[in-house]
């Protein structure tokens, strides 16, 4: 009897047949447009790099997700990239230093990267993605912003919203109340996942404070632009009332592109915690668990590749993008 040949697919990675490839190519060439029309340009980047390399533009979140093998000729240890933006940043700072200022790029990528198998999240996806690098200012972040709402808009995702915050409201807080790494670490968990019952709990230990109160809130501070309103009197923290300034900025100028209401206000808002350092924001659909978008200011990546200039982008999900429409339509 002659044994069944094995042809399966390891975890985490799937064939996309023609109809979803066609579905897939419609947004991509949809958000590509966007990217266009508003002066980005297009770079392609290696799908190996150096682990080193790779290491050195690579928050604390995905440091443990890459896939790595050792090279036979040299020895050393190359990693399949598990995110672009890192890479973005090496190219502008080995290649394009040369290049006027502010410079637009976006990408459209398979990244690889090890991640909650049992959740059913692929370790293969595709992102694409724009940076805006060079310019630290609210304008900027907001055309970072306005060109993630067009891009959605394009792709015809109804009811998506983005959600605005800014790591240093968050950092300041933390900093005015003065707890150890090991608090801080556990306070910024239970704020990312919004366990107000966890949050208060941790803070028992912390010493009362006006910034401490703001903290056990955070969870709920969600909201429209009212909740900077709301939340600004109560702050003390120098630096997290300038994030509050920062933000509230970036949504008046979205509203004079008539993009308010594509946006929100997440104050609890706390993702890269050690890679973002101003404006963050995120995407969501009606439906979709998982984020569209995410993005925000990354000021000091390119200075650790040898190249100190402020940068703002984001990234988009193409898988979660056509669940958002696929759902939408009913399918």
């Amino acid at each position: 009897m002659v044994s069944q040949l094995n042809i399966s697919l390891p975890q985490g990675v799937r064939d996309i047949l023609p109809e979803e490839a066609e579905k897939a190519r419609h947004v991509e060439d949809a958000v590509i447009s966007v990217f266009e029309k508003n002066g980005f340009k297009q770079v392609i980047t290696p799908l190996l790099e150096y682990l080193d390399v790779v290491l050195l533009g690579l928050g604390a979140e995905l440091k443990d997700k890459i896939f790595k093998f050792v090279e036979s000729v040299s020895g050393k240890i190359i990693a399949i990239r598990p995110d672009i933006t890192p890479q973005v940043a090496r190219m502008v700072a080995a290649r394009m230093k040369d290049y006027p200022l502010p410079l637009k790029l976006c990408y459209n990528e398979n990244i690889v990267r090890y991640d909650d198998l049992r959740a059913g999240t692929p370790v293969e996806l595709r992102q694409i993605g724009a940076e805006y690098i060079g310019e630290d200012s609210s304008k900027a972040d907001a055309e970072i912003i306005s060109t993630a709402i067009e891009a959605m808009k394009k792709t015809k995702v109804m009811g998506f919203k983005i959600d605005i915050g800014h790591i240093g409201f968050f950092k300041g807080l933390m900093e005015d109340i003065k707890a150890n790494k090991s608090i801080e670490k556990s306070i910024r968990r239970s704020v990312l996942i919004k366990d107000s019952s966890s949050l208060k709990e941790i803070l028992s230990s912390v010493k009362d404070s006006d910034s401490k109160r703001i903290i056990a809130e955070l969870p709920f501070m969600f909201g429209g632009k009212e909740v900077i309103g709301r939340v600004k009197p109560l702050v003390k923290a120098e630096s997290a009332r300038k994030a509050l300034d920062d933000i509230a900025k970036v949504i008046e100028i979205l509203k004079k592109r008539k993009m308010e209401q594509y946006v929100t206000v997440d104050l609890g808002e706390v993702r890269g915690f050690d890679y973002y350092t101003g404006i963050i924001f995120e995407g969501f659909a009606k439906g979709v668990g998982k984020a569209l978008l995410r993005g925000g200011r990354y000021d000091n990546l390119l200075g650790k590749y040898g190249y100190p200039c402020p940068a703002t982008g984001f990234a988009i999900n193409i898988e979660s993008v056509a669940a958002a429409i696929k759902k939408e339509n009913g399918v």
